[in-house]
């Protein structure tokens, strides 16, 4: 009997180089941004996809992405808010992620503003009229502002399935890549961002994302099918426990806890 089978590529190819996607509560304000992707030359080898809120609110920002990341048919899905107004071209974001791919392959997002630590804020991005640029870009960041996502379709990001809001979800999207041993960049593509948000709801929900991730990141014990170790909440705290003395006593700990449990 011969044997079927199909052999799978090391690299997916896709169909397009952009897609351009955008979650969309007002129609009109909608196709002023898409005409001013066009104009900066995202027309040909681009598809544009929306999720429709124009009438009611169908998809949160978690749910939009995750189907964007699904659908798209282009080698980076861009996500971008329908206030934003492109202003570089398209070869000036096609130079930034060719530089992005031959310094800093394993990166899988990028945007225009973003942070790294405690007050350390990276811009490259007209905000209502206020211009920002940090030099020195490409940065790596820990964070990026949901105005502006560029992803490289084949990481296979996505979003958290137990988050549903408008807020954070490129802060989770950065957060995810890391746990995949991605990185995150601000490169210098200038659009106009014409709001800066609701912020007053993104502090409402803050406490929400906060809790959520304060149980994804948690230390816990790992049991496999051939063996166990602990994972910490730092790398010295994960080795200082698995060491074979303290190991000992963590697992005499756990099976105390399982056995009042």
């Amino acid at each position: 009997m011969q044997n079927s089978f199909t052999k799978i590529s090391l690299e997916k190819e896709y169909e397009l180089q952009f897609s351009i996607c955008t979650i969309v509560s007002d129609l009109d304000e909608y196709a002023l941004m898409k005409e001013s992707f066009e104009n900066a030359g995202f027309t040909n080898d681009c598809e544009y996809l929306i999720a429709d809120n124009s009438r009611e609110n169908i998809f949160d920002g978690y749910s939009a992405i995750k189907r964007f990341l699904q659908e798209s048919k282009a080698t980076y899905t861009i996500i971008v808010h329908q206030d934003v107004r492109c202003e570089d071209s398209i070869g000036v974001l096609k130079s930034c992620l060719q530089l992005l791919n031959e310094k800093h392959d394993n990166w899988a997002v990028c945007g225009n503003a973003g942070g790294i630590d405690y007050r350390q804020v990276i811009f490259h991005l007209n905000n209502n009229g206020d211009i920002k640029k940090t030099p020195g870009l490409p940065l790596k960041v820990n964070t990026l502002d949901e105005n502006l996502l560029i992803i490289k379709t084949n990481a296979l990001l996505t979003v958290s399935a137990d988050v549903k809001t408008f807020h954070f979800y490129a802060t989770d999207i950065c957060i995810i890549a890391d746990l995949l041993g991605y990185t995150a960049y601000v490169i210098p593509f200038m659009v106009q961002h014409l709001s800066k948000g609701n912020l007053t709801d993104m502090e409402q929900k803050k406490p929400f994302f906060i809790e959520k991730y304060g149980y994804k990141l948690r230390a816990r014990f790992i049991q496999t099918t051939c063996t166990k170790f602990y994972i910490g909440k730092s790398i010295e705290q994960s080795k200082l426990l698995n060491s074979t003395p303290i190991f000992f006593w963590v697992k005499a700990l756990r099976r105390f806890k399982n056995k009042f449990r």
